[in-house]
């Protein structure tokens, strides 16, 4: 008896710090660097020392393989992430994704020349998966200014990075998964856009891994389900309100109309 409790009290995985997979990925077309990369390993230097483990997944802006290289990240892990997390370029803002769309639509090739028009993901997949990450308590890590530069959006668009977190969320929904789309590499006063953007993600981070479980649930897609959502929180919760009315669903303007 006494053995076995003290191969348990030294046991690695009972102490280990609670791990977070975050991918990114590399140059799209011509560019000269993505700055989800940037931005990664920006973060994984500011967790060093702190009470999460971050390990980080580089991926090809590349249809599909892009997922397999995720997976396998996933696989080299000696214990389950406590939060996997996606990052990608997209305009300049900081967009923070509620879900995933079953849909590759390209409006130029990915890295290895790719096009796709209206093709399905999953075949028989779900039209939309709202993402497994506690969003909302991510949200609420940041100070009231914090957030008010951050688009709460209901499109991750149809490209590689949609293409990739939807996959994810959809084979393993056990995991709590999401995406975020930091500004691309082309922005203006970019270097000072990552210093704000990277404080904020460090802080979402942290919090994300405290309120996963096993058995994470997804963020509603539909107006009427984020509306539910709101209106059962208790009127004390300003924040988990604040970003409820923020929130957009896949009926809504913004997430069909520039796609389809």
């Amino acid at each position: 008896m006494k053995w076995t409790l003290l191969f348990l009290l030294l046991s690695p995985s009972l102490w280990a710090r609670p791990v977070v997979l975050l991918s990114y990925y590399d140059a799209f077309g011509a560019a000269p660097f993505n700055n989800s990369q940037i931005i990664a390993r920006e973060i994984q230097k500011l967790m060093q020392d702190s009470s999460v483990e971050l390990r980080l997944c580089a991926l090809n802006t590349v249809f599909d393989k892009s997922y397999n290289q995720f997976e396998d990240c996933l696989k080299a892990l000696d214990r389950a992430p406590q939060l996997v997390l996606g990052l990608g370029e997209a305009a300049c803002e900081m967009k923070i994704e509620l879900v995933g769309r079953n849909l590759d639509k390209t409006f130029g090739p990915d890295n290895e020349g790719q096009e796709r028009n209206n093709t399905l993901i999953i075949p028989h997949g779900e039209k939309y998966l709202g993402f497994t990450y506690p969003l909302s308590e991510m949200y609420c890590a940041l100070e009231s200014e914090e957030r008010k530069s951050i688009v709460v959006s209901n499109s991750a668009g149809s490209f590689v990075c949609n293409n990739t977190a939807y996959q994810f969320s959809h084979f393993y929904p056990e995991l709590a998964s999401g995406f975020i789309h930091v500004p691309a590499n082309n922005c203006q006063g970019l270097e000072m856009k990552n210093k704000v953007i990277v404080q904020k993600l460090v802080k979402m981070i942290k919090r994300g891994s405290e309120f996963t479980s096993g058995n994470p649930t997804r963020l509603p897609t539909t107006k009427k389900e984020i509306d539910e959502a709101r209106q059962s929180l208790p009127r004390n919760e300003s924040c988990q309100q604040e970003f409820f009315k923020r929130a957009r669903g896949v009926d809504q303007r913004g997430f069909w109309t520039a796609l389809n």
